[in-house]
């Protein structure tokens, strides 16, 4: 499933559990007037809504479709802070482009067990 979908499915759940009352996945289905199986798929990111359904469990929530979806993208400001920490470490060594490629190497067989 694609990483979105687990990211709407958590919202959605974050949503449900930090109600008042705590709802449960029944109390949320039978609001949004769909199954507690599909529902229970949904926040497992093992399915992936339709923008209808979406709407309606917004709308049980009492959120609008956009609180719904806030905080599940990835912002590139999120990936640039994650790239940060190498630019500064290659630019403070003054790296060349065989350098990085040397690094991404070393970096590949770390991660993938194979230097390809």
């Amino acid at each position: 499933m694609s990483e979105l979908g687990k990211r709407i499915g958590q919202r959605i759940r974050e949503l449900r559990t930090q109600r008042p009352e705590r709802w449960t996945q029944e109390e949320l289905a039978e609001r949004a007037q769909i199954s507690v199986s599909f529902l229970s798929m949904i926040e497992r990111g093992e399915r992936v809504a339709h923008v209808e359904t979406l709407a309606a469990l917004a709308n049980a929530l009492s959120v609008s479709l956009g609180e719904l979806f806030a905080g599940t993208e990835e912002t590139p400001a999120q990936t640039e802070d994650l790239l940060r920490p190498l630019s500064d470490f290659a630019r403070a060594r003054g790296l060349t482009p065989r350098d990085v490629e040397r690094l991404l190497g070393v970096a590949r067989a770390m991660f993938n067990g194979s230097a390809a």
